[in-house]
């Protein structure tokens, strides 16, 4: 539990089931966009949840995923007017001391183009923007090689991953594989697509790979995320599709190696 000293009435507690229902959602889209996140957060292992209160009132939410020694900031939202700074700086600063003190050296998060400054104050140093596209028309999906998912392919989509990522995040997508696909070139893995992740996560190594699963995702949703000079581009925006800028990656601390250009689907929107 931590508390600052000039307002000692809030403090920062884990969050659990018991604050699923608290009324701090300010319309009911909202909560039913909100709960299966916090759902998953309380109950993953690898996954850090915490609130602060000021007196018995939530006034924000601050969640992370932890692979090793580096961790993505998933939620932070302020749910209540009344100190909101404060609560968030409360907020953050305990989730990045939490994080250090279970030994990451690194962090990283996606945020609104507007709130790139707030978290620069934090020590975050902004990356890449974040871009969605929406509103066009998709190509059919027509290549052999696309097959769905079989656990013998573990190996293969696990090592593409690590290498787009640059981190090992294998329980969080085997968690997520069913419905997934992937590209085979005889034995070979070029990329692979996973629905139900987030926002829809494709890697392939090359972006007529790439395109291809895009056209898997579609029917399932009708977005997807990219990061801004993504090699999709000029064919996205040729079908119509609209990109719209939603956010930028920002880190703190030692980066993670990632490779954009593999990335063709991305995970994480804001927090």
């Amino acid at each position: 539990m931590t508390t600052i000293p000039h307002l000692r009435t809030m403090q920062v507690i884990p969050y659990t089931a018991e604050h699923f229902d608290a009324p701090i959602w300010s319309s009911s889209d909202e909560y039913e966009r909100m709960i299966p996140r916090l759902r998953w957060h309380v109950h993953t292992p690898y996954a850090q949840a915490w609130c602060t209160v000021h007196y018995e009132d939530l006034t924000s939410v601050g969640m992370a995923v932890r692979f090793g020694d580096h961790a993505r900031i998933t939620v932070c939202k302020t749910v209540n007017e009344h100190d909101a700074a404060t609560s968030r700086e409360l907020l953050v600063t305990t989730l990045l001391a939490e994080l250090t003190a279970q030994g990451c050296t690194g962090f990283t998060i996606t945020v609104a183009p507007e709130q790139v400054g707030m978290w620069e104050a934090f020590g975050f140093t902004a990356q890449e923007q974040l871009l969605r596209y929406a509103g066009g028309r998709f190509l059919q999906a027509t290549r052999d090689e696309v097959i769905h998912f079989e656990p013998f392919h573990r190996m293969g989509l696990l090592h593409l991953d690590r290498q787009a990522s640059g981190e090992d995040r294998s329980t969080l997508l085997m968690e997520h594989s069913y419905l997934g696909s992937v590209y085979m070139e005889g034995n070979r893995m070029r990329g692979f697509s996973l629905p139900l992740l987030g926002e829809g996560l494709i890697i392939a190594d090359a972006p007529e790979v790439g395109l291809e699963l895009q056209r898997w995702l579609f029917p399932i949703q009708e977005h997807v995320l990219l990061p801004e000079g993504n090699a999709a581009h000029a064919h996205l925006t040729k079908q119509d599709y609209v990109a719209t800028p939603v956010g930028v990656r920002m880190v703190r601390g030692i980066p993670l190696e990632v490779r954009t250009a593999m990335c063709f689907g991305e995970v994480w929107g804001c927090v």
